[in-house]
């Protein structure tokens, strides 16, 4: 069964609470583009995320809103922050690294958010039906290049929300040689 793939950049979900002590309560992010996810979209505001003197600057907000902050970052940041982050799934925080995010002069510091996203796949109630596969369980994949590669620990996300797609961070997907559009295949 092929899978599309989408490549992320680092970003960041915001929560309600943090936009406002960011920006201020009615703050109207603009749009720059949508996500694969039809009901999500990446705002043309960036922040800077910063730990003790390390900083990257021009980290994407993926909208809306959440029920908690969550910066999402590459393995190698954990060397440019000095921080550790781990790979996990989303909304596991309780792990998470510390970190400051910043925008213009305003900053919060957020004690647990910072994580290596998981790869994983989103699919529709249906297509985990159709397909037999149930939400959170782990799977293999494997690229479509002459020389396949294999990624374990990919994680099935189940929502009637999602659309079919297959996410992983730039980092991985350089590893991986895959960019956004192309495919990949799940195994057991």
């Amino acid at each position: 069964m092929r899978v599309p793939v989408y490549v992320l950049d680092r970003h960041i979900h915001l929560s309600k609470l943090d936009s406002e002590k960011l920006f201020w309560k009615w703050y109207i992010f603009e749009k720059e583009k949508i996500f694969t996810q039809p009901w999500e979209y990446f705002a043309k505001e960036k922040l800077k995320i910063v730990w003790t003197k390390w900083e990257i600057e021009n980290v994407n907000i993926l909208l809306p809103f959440r029920k908690n902050s969550q910066i999402e970052i590459f393995e190698s940041d954990n060397e440019i922050l000095w921080i550790n982050a781990k790979y996990t799934s989303s909304w596991k925080l309780e792990d998470a690294e510390a970190i400051t995010i910043v925008w213009s002069k305003w900053s919060v510091y957020l004690p647990h958010a910072v994580i290596i996203e998981q790869p994983h796949i989103h699919m529709s109630v249906a297509q985990s039906e159709d397909f037999g596969f149930r939400n959170n369980q782990i799977v293999k994949i494997k690229t479509h290049w002459e020389s396949e590669q294999i990624i374990k620990n990919v994680k099935i996300r189940v929502n009637d929300k999602y659309e079919f797609d297959f996410h992983i961070n730039k980092e991985l997907g350089k590893k991986h040689w895959l960019k956004t559009n192309d495919w990949i295949e799940i195994f057991n």
